[in-house]
């Protein structure tokens, strides 16, 4: 059985929960939203072009090369 504590002490920890969780997902549609916004650009000059020294760098280096 789960035990709900009222205890004003944990109200703090609790809105430090809250902002933290809140913060996880605005980041996340923020990188979102910038992915979908670049994605073709990035297709076009990284995805299409020949394998290079600079493309190589390119996805050593960007966030979502594994998720492609």
């Amino acid at each position: 059985m789960t035990v709900v504590s009222n205890d004003p002490i944990w109200w703090p920890v609790i809105d430090s929960y809250h902002v933290h969780s809140f913060s996880v997902v605005a980041s996340f549609i923020i990188v979102s939203y910038d992915w979908a916004l670049t994605f073709g650009a990035e297709v076009e000059l990284i995805w299409r072009q020949r394998w290079s020294l600079v493309t190589s760098l390119y996805l050593s280096v960007h966030p979502n090369h594994g998720c492609l």
